[in-house]
């Protein structure tokens, strides 16, 4: 079964780059056996433990509030939730493929080391990049309360979804600025080249994460 026809998933957004759906499982319950087409991350929104498992693979998973996971796609799998509280994660379902097994860095490979960080009149800003592969590049942003993400280039189509409840300004060069208000699992696209900066202007420390498709 599709996965859009589980009343556990919620899509946020579809293109012909990737799937993305808010996955709320509630406590000791189980999603239908679903069929994932093509390799998909799993993002934690909170702590959770629940298990992956189906087509002769079992993964207990026990995460951090917006800790990652990367599964392959061609199987039918099935989501359930082991505590007694609601699950929340975000799945993103690349179309084309993730190929974790071929890392250009992390996920085994060689640590990432293109990560920025510092701290400017406002606040501190973080931007760090968990792996990249052939197909994609995956980066986790983190603001303290009034950072701001310098400006920075993003040479290809990505998503920003956000992991807390986020009012980011962005001030895309050349353009006017704009607010963004997301909750947890909301999803940003941008379609093409941006050069930009991002600007936290909550009073509280907030993440986000990146995916450019190549």
């Amino acid at each position: 079964m599709d996965v859009k026809r589980d009343r556990c998933f919620r899509s946020v957004l579809e293109n012909d780059r990737v799937r993305v759906f808010k996955v709320d499982v509630p406590g000791l319950q189980s999603t239908l056996l679903d069929y994932h087409h093509h390799d998909y991350l799993l993002v934690s929104l909170g702590t959770s433990n629940f298990e992956v498992a189906g087509s002769g693979i079992r993964y207990p998973m026990q995460m951090d509030d917006g800790e990652m996971q990367v599964l392959k796609g061609g199987a039918s799998h099935r989501i359930t939730n082991l505590s007694g509280n609601p699950l929340h994660l975000v799945e993103m379902e690349v179309i084309g493929e993730v190929h974790p097994e071929r890392p250009i860095c992390g996920l085994g490979g060689h640590a990432c080391t293109d990560g920025i960080f510092g701290r400017n009149e406002a606040g501190s800003y973080n931007q760090s990049t968990l792996f990249e592969t052939d197909t994609v590049k995956l980066a986790r942003v983190q603001l303290g309360a009034g950072g701001l993400l310098p400006e920075h280039r993003h040479d290809r189509c990505h998503i920003l979804v956000s992991l807390a409840d986020t009012t980011l300004r962005e001030s895309p060069v050349g353009s006017g600025s704009r607010e963004l208000h997301l909750f947890p699992g909301d999803a940003q696209w941008y379609s093409g080249r941006v050069t930009h900066t991002i600007e936290n202007l909550d009073t509280r420390d907030v993440q986000f994460i990146t995916v450019e498709f190549k």
